[in-house]
């Protein structure tokens, strides 16, 4: 829930967290429950401001800010958490009534070690350098975990304190400012009051002012205009009289936007009026383009200048019916922001998950609405394949097509215009036959549109209470639909994103990773390797004769045998093991903690199981098999950097070839 801010004096709360920053060394921004920014950081520390100054560090930062504030908003407490680049943060949630906000404070390491950790693992990719690490410390605030949590305890409190007075005082002023506005709106009926208050004070003040033996106010309720609340002599008489819509009387009233009156006593009765009532005048509460009913005055004697004054005086009334109308639609519409602020809400986490996001977009949609049923279908080829039901079985919707402007979903595509149907029965589109298992005959279809490409149909039948859907269904279904083709867009781009990312770290033809991404992986563990004092081991491979069976066989065999290569030789790795396209026919395994005697016996296993398994009938290559030469290398005994390891697993990969091929050759300095 999203704090009221009407009742936060923000100004204070910035002036607080000023004060806090000199005495406490801290420095905070705030957030309310949902994370949006309240009040920024005086001063944004230059470790947060260096990684968002990447898209994907500000990505990152932004994501850990709202997933802290999450937590912190469930655990109550404040809490430390760890951000992308080992830094910590604390989030202190400060809860006053049921409203939240959460003060988030600038980084600080517990150790220096995660900083410099940070630097060597990721630090590159945020302009960070091992060389430039001691340019940093003095930046980098290193704090005690125990000096954290009592400062967190102390000002969660101090906090709430302060703000708990100033969110009362300014409630408790604003139910004064609510209660002395609404006494001042309704007696001078100007502002939105309930429509049987209105009632009430209009007859009361026609009693009062005019003089009048009975009134009351008449509604009109289908083909009548029934009496809704009477008062005076007669009140009880005609508490139930109703005239109808084409009466005379009233027409002339409310189209003219004119009193009319009869004191003939065969006319009152013909409308079935008591005996006691020996008069009538018609008052309009009406205006050109609305009518919100009528004023009957009976048994009373109105001049000619009190009429028009009750009639002036229904032009005021009939202000505040209108008053009421746009208050009323007001809060409507609020409230159908809310409701869809959050629905849209519910679409953001799903966003990485197609058909996760697929579900949601109709479970929400049939929730926004209240219905039973609901599908989305989206364009494959030249026809829209439903991709998510609700209500439906799903296995019956699997696979059903309908092309671009065949049925109701494929008009909506076409055309890209909802339809809202009332009652299918009375459908009048000729080309399109109701389906017969519409419970209510009523539904909403409408397209998810992103500029000018139509995306899909959102479709939904069957309103659970068994009446037909409103327009303020209808619009507030349109309005998803604007939220959910935005939804589905940036899905999009989110799964091409990462298919390119993908493809920018593995070979096309094989699927391992390419020699970028090795060459990254293996910096990085050269210097784990050397921070936590641990082994590694390097293998260098290519496949033998390649140019000869490229020559004899042609290229299209020459890529079969890479793919099946880097199909076996991925078997035999362990989880932690990262195997590359080097290069051609050559290929590197990088294997972490590896001594080189175990390091050897997975080469090996590489090695028999590609010479066993790669055997061919080929018609002009000589060798029986596809066999591999194997140089290997480890560190820090065979080298300390990436050229060095490199070099010297190749120096012993030209051995193996030296002596005879087919054989795993370990590097050695002699």
């Amino acid at each position: 829930m999203s704090i009221n801010l009407e009742f936060i004096d923000i100004a204070l709360l910035s002036s607080v967290l000023d004060a806090i920053s000199e005495i406490s060394d801290f420095s905070f921004s705030t957030y309310d429950s949902s994370g949006a920014l309240l009040i920024p950081f005086k001063r944004e520390d230059k470790l947060i401001s260096q990684i968002k100054a990447y898209a994907s560090g500000k990505d990152e930062h932004e994501k850990f800010i709202r997933s802290g504030i999450e937590r912190a908003v469930i655990r109550k407490e404040a809490s430390v958490f760890k951000g992308p680049a080992n830094q910590h943060h604390l989030f202190i949630p400060v809860i006053i009534d049921n409203d939240k906000i959460v003060l988030v404070s600038s980084a600080f390491y517990l150790v220096r070690s995660e900083f410099e950790d940070f630097v060597i693992k990721r630090g590159q990719n945020f302009g960070f350098s091992p060389p430039k690490m001691e340019s940093w410390v003095d930046v980098i605030a290193v704090k005690d975990y125990a000096s954290v949590q009592k400062v967190a305890s102390h000002l969660k409190s101090l906090l709430e304190n302060i703000l708990r007075s100033s969110y009362e005082r300014n409630l408790n002023h604003k139910r004064y400012q609510w209660a002395k506005t609404l006494i001042d709106v309704l007696y001078n009926m100007q502002l939105p009051a309930p429509i049987k208050d209105v009632h009430s004070l209009i007859v009361d003040a026609l009693l009062f002012l005019f003089h009048v033996d009975t009134v009351s106010i008449m509604v009109k309720e289908r083909n009548f205009f029934k009496t809704v609340m009477s008062s005076g002599k007669l009140r009880d008489d005609v508490i139930s009289l109703y005239i109808e819509d084409n009466n005379h009387m009233i027409s002339r009233a409310i189209e003219g936007l004119k009193p009319t009156s009869t004191n003939d006593i065969a006319e009152i009765s013909r409308l079935g009026f008591p005996d006691s009532i020996n008069s009538m005048h018609i008052f309009p509460i009406a205006c050109k383009d609305c009518t919100h009913g009528v004023i009957a005055i009976y048994n009373s004697v109105i001049s000619r200048e009190e009429a028009y004054s009750i009639l002036e005086f229904c032009k005021l009334v009939c202000l505040v019916f209108k008053a009421n109308i746009l208050h009323n639609a007001y809060d409507e519409c609020i409230n159908d922001m809310h409701i869809l602020n959050t629905s849209v809400t519910k679409l953001a986490p799903q966003l990485h998950n197609p058909d996760l996001l697929y579900e949601s977009i109709v479970d929400t949609a049939t929730e926004l609405l209240t219905a039973e049923k609901g599908s989305l279908m989206l364009p494959e080829g030249d026809s829209l394949l439903i991709k998510a039901v609700k209500g439906i079985n799903k296995w019956l919707a699997h696979g059903i097509r309908i092309k671009s402007g065949e049925g109701i979903a494929g008009r909506v595509f076409k055309d890209g215009a909802p339809l809202f149907i009332k009652d299918v029965n009375k459908m009048e589109l000729p080309h399109i036959k109701p389906k017969p298992h519409y419970k209510t005959g009523s539904f909403v279809s409408v397209p998810l549109k992103f500029a000018s490409e139509t995306m899909g149909v959102l479709n939904v039948t069957d309103k659970t209470t068994g009446k037909e859907f409103t327009e303020r269904d209808f619009n507030l279904l349109n309005q998803f639909a604007s939220y959910a083709s935005i939804s589905l867009k940036v899905s999009n781009y989110y799964n091409l994103a990462e298919q390119m990312k993908e493809l920018s770290i593995t070979d096309h033809l094989t699927g391992l990773f390419n020699r970028r991404y090795f060459q990254e992986r293996f910096t990085e563990e050269i210097h784990r390797s050397e921070r936590y004092n641990l082994i590694f081991s390097l293998a260098i491979f290519d496949i033998d004769d390649f140019k000869l069976l490229n020559d004899t066989e042609g290229h299209l065999a020459g890529d079969s045998v890479l793919k099946e290569l880097s199909r076996i030789a991925r078997e035999c790795l362990r989880a932690n093991d990262v195997l590359c396209r080097f290069g051609g026919e050559e290929f590197a395994i990088l294997m972490p903690q590896t001594h080189k005697d175990e390091a050897f016996i997975v080469t090996e296993r590489i090695r028999n199981n590609i010479k066993e398994s790669l055997i061919y009938r080929f018609k002009k290559f000589p060798r029986p098999a596809i066999t591999v030469s194997i140089g290997l290398a480890s560190f820090p005994e065979d080298g300390r950097s990436v050229n060095e390891m490199i070099r010297n697993a190749d120096i012993a990969l030209y051995q193996a070839k030296e002596s005879g091929k087919d054989r795993t050759v370990l590097f050695s300095i002699s």
